[in-house]
């Protein structure tokens, strides 16, 4: 039988009427992240305390929050870029969109950990992490936006859903980033 009383969520949020559009677990099921106002948190779930991490700006809440595969890492899609932040840090580096306005919906981490994927207006973009060169992935129709990517458990192969079907790419080698 359901129990229809009201009860507090046991992890809080920032404000008492937010609700975080995901949650996941650290891969070592010790912690959850979701997106809240103003950035992303992590619980510990043994304590119930948490850390907040800062997005670009002050009222955004990221849709999803991202581990990485061991767990040092959270990602997320903010205002014109995707977040990587180092876990228990005040450390992060953007990955910038082409778009200015354009807010990832998902991120996600390799799972060998050198790099980062997400869908941008036409295409996927690939990161490397290290230092921020990157590879598109067009897709066939220019102007979809893909949400979903699967990503090989060897890190060598991307696909999403695409108009009439899957596409899927090779992941190829990053040149190196210049800084000009």
């Amino acid at each position: 039988m359901c129990s229809c009383k009201l009860s507090r969520p046991t992890l809080q949020s920032k404000l008492v009427n937010e609700i975080p559009n995901s949650a996941v677990f650290s891969p070592d099921g010790k912690r959850i992240a979701a997106g809240v106002w103003g950035g992303a948190r992590i619980w510990d779930l043994a304590s119930g305390t948490h850390t907040d991490y800062s997005a670009k700006l002050r009222n955004e809440t990221p849709k999803n929050v991202s581990f990485s595969t061991d767990g040092s890492r959270i990602a997320a899609g903010i205002w014109g870029a995707v977040r990587v932040w180092m876990v228990n840090s005040t450390e992060f580096k953007d990955y910038p969109l082409k778009l200015l306005y354009d807010t990832p919906g998902r991120v996600y981490f390799s799972p060998d950990g050198k790099w980062i994927a997400t869908g941008i207006f036409g295409a996927v973009r690939v990161w490397n992490l290290e230092d921020g060169a990157f590879v598109d992935y067009p897709l066939k129709i220019r102007n979809e936006t893909p949400d979903v990517i699967a990503i090989s458990p060897d890190s060598k192969v991307i696909a999403t859903g695409a108009f009439g079907g899957i596409m899927k790419w090779d992941v190829q080698a990053f040149k190196k980033a210049s800084h000009e």
